[in-house]
């Protein structure tokens, strides 16, 4: 039998009033369990969607004690997906509408649950493909080879540029010898530079002129090359991480995967029309 997104979704949803107000430490406070809140109105019908990025980013412009209307920094309309949506479908919905999860709606437009890229990619291993696809394809198969990289001490100037000129959203950080010391992500540029990263030339020059390893996460997890799809799978699920680069056994980097590479690896083998897909 097909799955369908009631099958997969978290039923015990977290939401927050669009009219709700607070400093940036109470409404962080309310992220316990996810990245992304549903917003509500008074009546209890979703408006909206609360990323934990926009806290952060309203934070960076404007200090983490003014007041914050959630309904002032809302994502609307929501995108949402059907509780009786295929799961093929909904991975669909997510690649388009570049986000990591969807609020569920009955049939009636209510508030049903929650649907996460986690929750996609382990049940769509689980069910669609045979147990030993994912334990014996190496990450090599779908990784993105020779990714391109930024210095740590380059401006983030350089660092935006190469973000909007490649399309990627997750930029590794490599020293001379090219090995991984950190990893940039599109959300953690936006959030220092006060501004979409598309419309980077617009930012304070002091905030272009900071270095890379002032706002790249250090250490971050990476892949060993060999390691099984069904290890990576593992690694996306605990670590909560939109990509993950791919290294030799000298910490060199070789590639990186991104969680919409797994998307869309599964969604194809599990029979789904082709989609278009931002990079890694």
């Amino acid at each position: 039998m097909e799955l369908r997104v009631a099958d997969v979704m978290t039923r015990r949803v977290e939401t927050i009033e669009e009219t709700t107000r607070g400093d940036f430490p109470s409404l962080l406070s309310r992220f316990r369990r996810f990245r992304h809140l549903p917003v509500v109105d008074f009546r209890g019908r979703i408006v909206g969607v609360l990323a934990r990025t926009d806290l952060l980013e309203r934070a960076a412009r404007l200090g983490r004690r003014r007041p914050i209307r959630v309904g002032d920094l809302m994502s609307r309309p929501a995108v949402t997906v059907g509780e009786a949506d295929s799961l093929e479908s909904a991975a669909q919905l997510m690649l388009r509408s570049r986000v990591h999860s969807l609020p569920v709606v009955d049939a009636n437009g209510d508030l049903v649950g929650v649907l996460t890229d986690n929750d996609l990619l382990s049940a769509m291993a689980g069910e669609r493909l045979p147990a030993p696809s994912l334990e014996h394809e190496p990450v090599e198969l779908l990784m993105t080879r020779d990714p391109v990289t930024v210095d740590p001490d380059a401006p983030l100037e350089v660092a935006a540029a190469a973000l909007v000129e490649s399309g990627i959203r997750h930029l590794p950080v490599v020293d001379a010898d090219r090995r991984l010391v950190g990893i940039l992500s599109e959300r953690d540029l936006r959030s220092r530079i006060g501004a979409d990263v598309r419309q980077w030339t617009h930012a304070a020059p002091s905030a272009l002129q900071e270095p890379v390893s002032s706002v790249m996460t250090e250490n971050p997890i990476a892949l060993v090359s060999g390691t099984s799809l069904a290890d990576a799978l593992d690694a996306f699920s605990s670590e909560r991480v939109g990509a993950l680069p791919v290294v030799d056994p000298d910490d060199r980097l070789v590639g990186i995967l991104s969680y919409v590479d797994m998307l869309r690896w599964l969604g194809e083998h599990a029979g789904a029309p082709e989609v278009a897909a931002p990079s890694p």
